[in-house]
């Protein structure tokens, strides 16, 4: 009885006296325009792409507004620059354009009287080997389904960092879990399933896995992104923007990347 008294008063005093949590205020930037550019190259689609807007310079703080009127243009490092054409509002387009793995390419983009420019390395393209699955029990709040393996042999002696996207019955998905990210640091030159950890697939899905061979910059975009978009941004006390690979304070990346992609009947793969 004495003790419950003690714990009783101790509550007594608590609400007896204003609290003293110090409040935090955040100090909020101007929300001026920013440029935003998404540029996109790969030898194996066409044509290549660039998307110009323009945005406030918080990470999804509001909707962007497109960009016409930019100059565009991209070049190896020793070649001369090839000029885009604005096919729909802020989207740029060069058909009937190729390029070769193993070279550095720049993107030009001039607005307003300023040029914005970023480099990407193409590297070799790394094939799909096999596709495996593991079925998952799930509990709680996720779901259970099947998870998806991606298995290939990483390529001795060179730096390789890959995006993997998914498409199910022939659509991207959408969910925060759409891509996966890997750098070859743990495992160089090894045959390796890269596991993928966020979403679950039905039995009766067609899956189609797109691997990506990306170069630092884009996976350090990619990766800054995965983690504002994520849990760390409801701790976050301040808005932040991936890390970008343009100068000039332009938002987005620039990502020349080589690709392989498999589709499959999951069914087809799994035992009943």
């Amino acid at each position: 009885m004495r003790n419950y008294l003690s714990i009783m008063g101790i509550m007594i005093l608590l609400l007896a006296f204003p609290s003293c949590e110090k409040v935090i205020e955040i100090e909020v930037a101007n929300a001026k325009e920013v440029i935003v550019i998404e540029a996109l190259m790969t030898i194996d689609r066409q044509p290549f792409t660039v998307q110009v807007s323009k945005t406030t310079p918080y990470f999804g703080a509001s909707a962007s507004n497109p960009v016409s009127g930019a100059v565009v243009s991209i070049r190896s490092e020793k070649g001369k620059p090839r000029y885009f054409v604005e096919k729909d509002p802020g989207y740029y387009v060069l058909p009937k354009t190729h390029a070769l793995a193993g070279y550095w390419y720049i993107v030009d983009v001039e607005y307003e009287g300023i040029k914005y420019s970023a480099r990407s390395f193409m590297h070799e393209r790394v094939a799909i080997a096999d596709i495996g699955f593991t079925y998952f029990d799930g509990f709680g709040i996720f779901d259970s389904g099947y998870k998806v393996n991606t298995f290939i042999r990483d390529p001795e002696n060179t730096e390789n960092y890959y995006k993997i996207k998914y498409y199910v019955n022939g659509k991207p998905t959408t969910n925060p879990g759409g891509f996966s990210l890997y750098s070859d640091e743990l495992f160089n030159g090894k045959a390796i399933g890269l596991g993928q950890r966020s979403m679950v697939f039905k039995k009766t899905d067609t899956l189609t896995v797109e691997l990506q061979t990306i170069d630092k910059a884009t996976y350090d975009y990619f990766s800054t992104l995965e983690s504002i978009s994520g849990l760390e941004v409801l701790q976050s006390i301040s808005p932040s923007n991936p890390t970008s690979n343009f100068d000039n304070g332009a938002l987005g990346y620039f990502s020349a990347f080589t690709l392989d992609s498999k589709t499959v009947i999951i069914k087809d793969y799994v035992a009943d």
